[in-house]
């Protein structure tokens, strides 16, 4: 859970948002050179996914978060997390993984390099769904930029 707190007001944070997440903000939009994200907001939940040079970027991080209240100032907090799509995608992989591996063996034809690979291949998309530290700390200082004081 990421926690950002603020001097702004929840209104003036919210207009912040609003300006750093702009599509005019970013450079031609399709420049692959550029950290180009899209957000969305509503009312006070927020929504940020870097663009990827793709139109289809599987396994992006996104953070959801919510800008509230603290007192004199406002906090934006939210965790980081993959679109529901990708964890779709990844219980039908990992359900077919199984059903192969279960098939194989009751057949008598699973073999210790298949069951090796199908563990292996059931890591590799279990590591898909986790935020790599290095999109945390790219979507942290963008999140950073948008709270800190001018």
């Amino acid at each position: 859970m990421l926690t950002l707190k603020s001097n702004h007001s929840v209104s003036q944070l919210i207009a912040r948002w609003d300006d750093r997440t702009s599509p005019a903000r970013f450079a031609g939009n399709d420049d692959v050179l550029d950290t180009v994200y899209r957000a969305k907001r509503e009312e006070d939940r927020v929504y940020l996914i870097h663009k990827g040079s793709s139109s289809i970027d599987p396994f992006t991080t996104v953070f959801r978060g919510r800008i509230s209240g603290d007192g004199e100032g406002s906090v934006l907090e939210g965790k980081f997390t993959k679109r529901s799509f990708d964890y779709v995608l990844l219980a039908l992989f990992l359900g077919l993984d199984v059903a192969f591996a279960m098939r194989s063996y009751l057949l008598g034809d699973m073999t210790p390099g298949g069951m090796l690979g199908c563990g292996l291949f059931a890591l590799l998309m279990i590591l898909l769904a986790i935020p790599t530290p290095w999109a945390k700390k790219r979507y942290t200082a963008f999140l950073r930029d948008i709270t800190r004081e001018d």
